[in-house]
């Protein structure tokens, strides 16, 4: 049997050889630790728990670098070949657990980027004469996540110079902007509802 390093080295080789992005090679650099830490669980044969945590923790890794999804997909089989290991009993769960490591990170950033289409200015049109109209559309029901974003919204309204305002959404939304526009100075009217 290999020493671990080696056994990593060559299931980076392996995954440097599939990369289909520029990216690949780089997670594949830059995951060493996380790839010698699943070879020290499996060839330890200690807490499955770990080892699968420890394949989430390289899924999250390989989609926070850009990796792709192919890597994602065919990285612990080159694990399993670098150990030498034929179809070896943690290997469909611990690809579970990369998968979801994977898919979680994509979900997440895509949540983060959709919601920072709320945030000023993009919420925002400017009327002219230091007015805006505001979307309040945002999408959360957390009062405390809600009110939060009020408050980036107004502040950063005020030191733009924004002294009026016409807010237009979800009851929530509006409320929240109103309370916190009109704490910081500015002028706010809710628009009419459409009929």
């Amino acid at each position: 049997m290999k020493d671990r390093s080696a056994i990593v080295e060559s299931w980076s080789s392996k995954d440097r050889e599939l990369a289909v992005l520029p990216a690949d090679r780089e997670v594949v650099e830059a995951s060493s630790n996380a790839r010698s830490l699943i070879v020290e669980l499996v060839l330890a044969g200690g807490s499955e728990d770990e080892l699968y945590d420890a394949c989430a923790v390289l899924g999250r890794l390989i989609a926070q670098r850009g990796g792709s999804p192919t890597l994602a997909s065919a990285t612990l089989d080159h694990a399993a070949g670098s150990l030498e290991a034929e179809a070896p009993p943690w290997l469909v769960p611990a690809r579970a657990a990369l998968a979801e490591g994977f898919a979680a990170t994509l979900i997440e950033d895509a949540q983060r980027q959709a919601m920072q289409a709320w945030e000023f200015p993009s919420c925002a049109v400017p009327l002219g004469q230091a007015a805006l109209a505001v979307a309040a559309g945002h999408p959360s029901d957390d009062d405390e996540v809600v009110a939060a974003w009020a408050g980036r919204v107004a502040k950063s309204a005020a030191l733009a110079g924004v002294r009026r305002a016409v807010v237009s959404g979800s009851e929530r939304a509006c409320a929240a902007l109103v309370d916190a526009m009109t704490l910081v100075g500015i002028e706010v009217h809710e628009a009419p509802e459409a009929r």
